[in-house]
């Protein structure tokens, strides 16, 4: 795999490697590589946001992974690669102050926090819940009715399907309200004023 990604990498500058053994340990630790060789991508700005490449190791597929995914990533150094919304948001986030930027910043990731921690232990308790009900799930299913018991147990078992019908819904409705907070996350800017403040550095209020 090395020759390929060294082939990658001079193809794609922002594609690089690190030696997780040696002076990489830090990194590879903090953004949760356990074994070698591991690839992860995404902004690197946001290190726990990362994702894991699983695709294949050859330089075909390599190849066409970067094509489709190692795009440049809007930014202020790469403006070209933000939507219209995008360059707006970072156009009114630039002219502001670092000091301005990071308190906005403070008080959203503030919120947000809650938010997510509500929702993992909304989520938490789901989980718990479709466990129990599994559990009493297949014991229905995979009993038999005795004698003279086959009215109660399909009646038994209907019940269970009811239930199940509403537990996947309830799945259903937790995995959206999941997307609908990232998708709010995104969109109060968060990220873009991230990179702001890294380019503001030293830009004083007026």
């Amino acid at each position: 795999m090395k020759p390929d990604w060294d082939a990658l990498m001079e193809e794609y500058p922002g594609a690089f490697d690190v030696d997780c053994t040696a002076g990489g340990k830090d990194l590879c630790e903090e953004v949760g590589v356990s074994g070698f060789p591991t690839i992860k991508h995404g902004d690197s700005s946001d290190k726990k946001a990362l994702k894991t490449y699983e695709g294949g190791r050859d330089k075909a597929s390599l190849t066409k992974f970067a094509e489709e995914n190692l795009a440049p990533a809007c930014s202020p150094d790469a403006l070209d690669a933000c939507s219209a919304e995008e360059r707006t948001m970072l156009d009114g986030f630039l002219k502001r102050s670092t000091t301005d930027l990071n308190d906005e910043i403070k008080k959203l990731e503030k919120e947000f926090a809650a938010k997510h921690k509500q929702h993992e232990k909304k989520k938490s308790k789901f989980i718990e819940k479709r466990k129990d009900f599994q559990d009493d799930l297949e014991e229905t299913q995979n009993s038999k009715p005795k004698k003279g018991k086959e009215a109660e147990h399909k009646a038994k078992k209907d019940k269970a399907d009811a239930k199940l019908d509403k537990i996947n819904a309830e799945q259903m409705t937790i995995e959206a309200e999941e997307a609908a907070l990232k998708e709010a996350e995104k969109k109060s800017g968060m990220k873009m004023m991230k990179l702001s403040a890294k380019a503001n550095h030293g830009k004083t209020d007026l």
